[in-house]
């Protein structure tokens, strides 16, 4: 399975189980106290919608942890708890992501 094959069928797999509960690292953190929200990395967060936008961003979701307080992030810029309903596809996902933007990055914009 390429890339686009499976940012495809994650996303899907994703929409039909929101609302997921994930937990923020610790640059999302700083992103919400920027704005006057506090958290921390035991906070829960609450991911209400996903977006695929292909090999550039990889898979994109909107999260919040109130009404008030709702920014996109990276799915790799969460975590999970191994009691997710899609844990292992998510945890699968994140660790090509990475290893491809390592790729990426020692491979330069040429």
């Amino acid at each position: 399975m390429d890339a686009a094959d499976q940012y495809n069928e994650l996303t899907k797999k994703m929409e039909d189980a929101l609302p997921l509960k994930a937990f923020p690292v610790r640059e999302i953190i700083h992103i919400f106290r920027e704005k006057g929200y506090p958290i921390t990395l035991k906070s829960e967060l609450k991911i209400t919608s996903v977006h695929n936008s292909g090999d550039v961003s990889g898979i994109m979701c909107v999260v919040q942890n109130s009404k008030e307080n709702v920014i996109a992030c990276a799915l790799t810029h969460l975590i999970f708890s191994n009691k997710s309903p899609l844990f292992n596809e998510i945890s699968e996902y994140k660790r090509k992501r990475e290893k491809r933007i390592k790729k990426l990055n020692r491979l330069g914009l040429n």
